[in-house]
């Protein structure tokens, strides 16, 4: 680029990219990040709800009931 002042692309037919269609430039750049962690209460908790998973994982379903 800084010696034709253009750049030859092999594509097909082969495209020429002069100076007037690349901009390059350097930039430096700061990126911050912010870190969130939430926060989570739950309420549901208990023998009700240890009791209710029980049910779901033993639950079948007989083929003379369906």
């Amino acid at each position: 680029m800084e010696a034709n002042k253009e750049i030859t692309l092999n594509i097909k037919d082969g495209i020429k990219l002069t100076e007037e269609f690349i901009k390059l430039e350097k930039k430096e750049k700061t990126v911050t990040e912010e870190k969130y962690v939430p926060h989570v209460i739950e309420p549901s908790f208990g023998i009700g709800r240890i009791i209710y998973c029980i049910f779901e994982h033993c639950f079948k379903v007989r083929e003379q009931d369906a």
